[in-house]
C-alpha cells in the first residue's frame, strides 16, 4: 500500500452517476461474532481469534474481489495509515496501531472491511455518485457470504448486537457526501435541509457527527437501525439525497443563468490562491476547494476535472491541525497537488 501514490479510492475520480454533486454512496455494516467479547472488552487472545476467523472467512469473497488483501494495521507507516484514514478506508480509531487490528481492502478501495475497531467487522462499500441501492446490493452480498462461514451475534428481539446501541437492529448505515454549493451560494439549502431532516435522516458535516459543513460538504445519513427493514433504511437515504440532487441542481443552473461572470472569476480566484498560497487553514482549504469543484462541475473551469479537485478534498486531510506549521504544510500539498493542472503553468 502506497499512500498517495497507488490508486486513488474509485470515489476520488468522479466516474459515477452525478458524481459532480454526490460526491460517494456508501454502505457499511456493523457485525460481532457470536460468543466473543466485545472489542473494548476482548482479551488480545479474542481479538487474535477474530482476525483469524475473517481472515479465513473473506477467502470467500475473492471470486468477486480478487485483490483483497490484509494489512496489519500496526505494520504501516504513519503515512500509510494517514491515507486510510483520509480516502475514507479506516477510521481514526481503527489506525491506532493495535496488533490485533486490520484491515481488509481491495485495490479500488470500493469494498473494505475493518476489524476489530468499535465493532468485530465493520463492512463497508464506497462508490462514486448517486450509487446507494448497488453499494446496499453488494454490502448484503458480502454479509450474507461471510455469514455462512462467521456466526453473528444476534438476537431475535433486537437485531444484531453492536457495541454502540446506535448500531443495534440492522446495523446499517448507509449514506451520501454531497456537494451543495450551489444551494448555499443562492441562500436557499437551510431550507432544503430542513425539509430533508423530516424523513428521520440526519444531515450533518462530511467530517463526524460534530463536524461543520465547511466546504459546502454535507452527509446524509439514516438515523436509526433499529425496527426498520434494510430496504426503507436504502429507501429513506436514497430519497434524500434525490430531493437534495435535484434542488442542488436546480440551483447550480439559476447561477448559471444569473451570476455566470461571478462563478468564474470566484472560481479562478480560489484556484489561483490555493496554488501560491504559502499558509492555509482547514476552512479556508474546504471553502476554497468548494468554489474550484462548482466551477468544475458548471463549466466555468473546463480545463479543471471534478476529478481534481476531489484530489485536493483527499489532499487537504493529509495535515492535521491549524497550528503555523500545519498551515504552512497544508499550502504546500495543495500547491503540489496542483501543479499537473495545465494552466498553471500557461
Amino acid at each position: 500500500m502506497k499512500p498517495r501514490h497507488g490508486e486513488l479510492p474509485e470515489w476520488v475520480k468522479g466516474c459515477g452517476p452525478n458524481a459532480d454533486v454526490v460526491i460517494s454512496s456508501r454502505a457499511r455494516l456493523a457485525r460481532n461474532l457470536r460468543g466473543v467479547p466485545f472489542p473494548w472488552r476482548a482479551s488480545q487472545h479474542d481479538l487474535d481469534l477474530v482476525v483469524q476467523k475473517v481472515r479465513s472467512a473473506c477467502r470467500s469473497l475473492t471470486d468477486r474481489f480478487p485483490g483483497l488483501k490484509a494489512y496489519a494495521i500496526d505494520k504501516l507507516s504513519p503515512a500509510q495509515k494517514g491515507f486510510l484514514v483520509d480516502a475514507r478506508l479506516a477510521s481514526a480509531e481503527q489506525i491506532s496501531g493495535k496488533p490485533w487490528q486490520f484491515l481488509l481492502c481491495e485495490p479500488s478501495g470500493i469494498f473494505s472491511i475493518m476489524v476489530n475497531e468499535e465493532d468485530h467487522l465493520r463492512l463497508q462499500v464506497i462508490r462514486s455518485g448517486t450509487s446507494i441501492g448497488e453499494v446496499w446490493e453488494l454490502a448484503n452480498w458480502a454479509d450474507d457470504v461471510l455469514a455462512e462461514k462467521l456466526e453473528f451475534a444476534f438476537s431475535s428481539r433486537f437485531g444484531y448486537l453492536t457495541t454502540h446501541v446506535s448500531n443495534v437492529g440492522t446495523g446499517l448505515r448507509v449514506s451520501a457526501l454531497m456537494h451543495l454549493a450551489g444551494l448555499a451560494a443562492t441562500g436557499d439549502l437551510a431550507r432544503h435541509l430542513r425539509a430533508a431532516s423530516e424523513l428521520a435522516v440526519s444531515i450533518r458535516g462530511a467530517f463526524g457527527e460534530a463536524s461543520k459543513p465547511w466546504g459546502d460538504l454535507y452527509q446524509v445519513s439514516n438515523e436509526v437501525t433499529l425496527g426498520i427493514p434494510e430496504s426503507e433504511i436504502v429507501e429513506r437515504v436514497k430519497s434524500v439525497t434525490e430531493y437534495l440532487l435535484g434542488q442542488e441542481r436546480q440551483a447550480r443552473n439559476k447561477l448559471l443563468e444569473t451570476q455566470h461572470s461571478r462563478l468564474c472569476k470566484e472560481a479562478r480566484s480560489a484556484l489561483t490562491r490555493l496554488s501560491s498560497a504559502m499558509s492555509l487553514g482547514t476552512r479556508e482549504s474546504l471553502t476554497l476547494i468548494s468554489k474550484i469543484r462548482l466551477g468544475c462541475s458548471v463549466g466555468v473551469l473546463p480545463e479543471c476535472p471534478v476529478s481534481l479537485a476531489n484530489e485536493l478534498l483527499l489532499a487537504v486531510q493529509a495535515v492535521a491541525g491549524d497550528d503555523g506549521i500545519a498551515k504552512i504544510d497544508r499550502a504546500a500539498v495543495m500547491r503540489s497537488s496542483l501543479r499537473s493542472l495545465k494552466t498553471l503553468h500557461d
